[in-house]
């Protein structure tokens, strides 16, 4: 396994999941959800503009894999409030930990499709 998989898989299985549960840790309301949601978009237009500014590809996979992290984060917000129970809080922690490693799968699939 080359560094850049390893740094790939360390990233998907244990930075982005510390990320989101992080960031849950904060009370669910609007002024949480509101600027992690604004700050979702923001990545996601980076993204597509960092081509444009002659950026690495890197660098737009990154960006792309931080929205989805934050997107997670915003998920888990989200339903903490429409839930609301403290046995339904722990399964919505463990499910957007493990929503924030499915872009490790994608690369996987990525990387057989095109060997």
């Amino acid at each position: 396994m080359s560094v850049s998989w390893a740094i790939t898989f360390l990233l998907a299985f244990a930075i982005g999941p510390l990320i989101v549960l992080r960031l849950r840790r904060q009370p669910s309301d609007v002024s949480v959800i509101r600027p992690l949601g604004l700050a979702t978009v923001a990545l996601v237009v980076a993204a597509i503009s960092a081509p444009m500014m002659n950026a690495p590809a890197a660098i737009a996979t990154f960006l792309l894999w931080g929205s989805w992290v934050l997107s997670m984060a915003v998920m888990g917000h989200v339903m903490r409030l429409v839930i609301g129970t403290p046995g339904a809080d722990r399964w919505t922690a463990a499910g957007v930990a493990i929503g924030a490693a499915l872009p490790w799968f994608g690369i996987l699939i990525a990387r057989a499709v095109a060997d």
